[in-house]
């Protein structure tokens, strides 16, 4: 398998590795790290930068996503001495009549930090209307999954026997138990010998009242599309046999105004950027995602007629 024979990852996923994924790799710690990763990385691809060179687009999203707004300026490397745009993380501040609307931006990198002013010198990006950051909607999903996971892989082990939490008496039957659930963990066949001359009681062994593991796996689903839909995109479709037009196109409606303003928010800022620097940057939503009219026609009509 390719894995296998790639030497960069075979470092990584040696046996040393394994056993300590092995104890982590179950916990909610490591499947909220798993889908906080995974939840930045799609939203990062929601919109498609052009034309922003000597910029990289990530930078511009990802300030954007993780702070709600970002600062655009042109930074004269104290190092260097070369001067170029660049965007920047930063804070608005000064007096203005209105408290959201500051005249001026203090930007910062790992190198700078200054205070500029905005649409003199600087322009401010904003992720929305409301420049509210995408991070705390990642952080909000990731939790939701993680817990989602925990009890799928936990469901997954203990369908593996009769189920139940052993309630050990002695040290004896502690090293038993415990001896015997790793090797269920790890698919191995495992025998108790001695359980210090005391029966082992467990306590919850009715396997009715446990979730069942399609249950968990359809939850774990319908959270992943409530999060696409919170940023504006439209997961598989279920045809419904009772829904009507006007529930679909009212979904459609919800969708688009959440990834309308923020594609608008972006598209004036780059407007701006180009105005003050004369620049040709643009944004636009990336084709995988972008809604046609004919396709949310044809979803709405096999909606109704399904």
């Amino acid at each position: 398998m390719f894995l296998e024979e790639t030497s960069e990852a075979k470092a990584k996923f040696d046996n040393k590795a394994l056993k300590f994924f092995q104890k982590t790799g179950g916990t909610f710690l490591q499947f909220n790290a798993y889908w906080r990763e995974n939840l930045f990385e799609r939203i990062m691809r929601l919109f498609v930068w052009e034309n922003t060179d000597p910029v990289p687009a990530k930078e511009i999203e990802q300030r954007l996503l993780i702070q709600g707004h970002c600062g655009v300026f042109n930074f004269k490397d104290p190092k260097t001495g070369i001067t170029e745009l660049t965007a920047m993380f930063g804070n608005f501040n000064g007096v203005a009549k209105y408290m959201d609307e500051l005249p001026h931006y203090m930007m910062r990198c790992p190198v700078w930090s200054g205070n500029t002013d905005v649409g003199i010198n600087s322009v401010v990006i904003s992720n929305n209307s409301l420049r509210n950051p995408a991070l705390e909607l990642v952080n909000h999903y990731a939790y939701l999954l993680a817990h989602t996971d925990v009890t799928l892989s936990r469901l997954m082990i203990s369908a593996r026997d009769a189920g139940g939490v052993p309630v050990a008496t002695s040290d004896k039957q502690k090293t038993d138990i415990e001896t015997y659930n790793r090797k269920l963990y790890n698919g191995e066949d495992g025998v108790i010998i001695d359980f210090g001359a005391l029966g082992v009681e467990y306590a919850g062994s009715d396997k009715h009242t446990q979730q069942n593991i399609v249950d968990v796996m359809d939850v774990r689903q319908r959270i992943l599309k409530n999060f696409y839909a919170d940023i504006g995109v439209r997961a598989s479709f279920e045809k419904r046999s009772n829904a009507t037009v006007n529930e679909v196109e009212a979904d459609t409606s919800m969708l688009l105004l959440n990834i309308t303003d923020m594609l608008d928010s972006r598209k004036k800022g780059a407007d701006a950027v180009n105005n003050m620097f004369g620049t040709n940057w643009t944004v636009k939503i990336a084709d995988e995602i972008n809604y046609t009219i004919d396709n949310e026609s044809e979803v709405a009509i096999d909606a109704v007629n399904s």
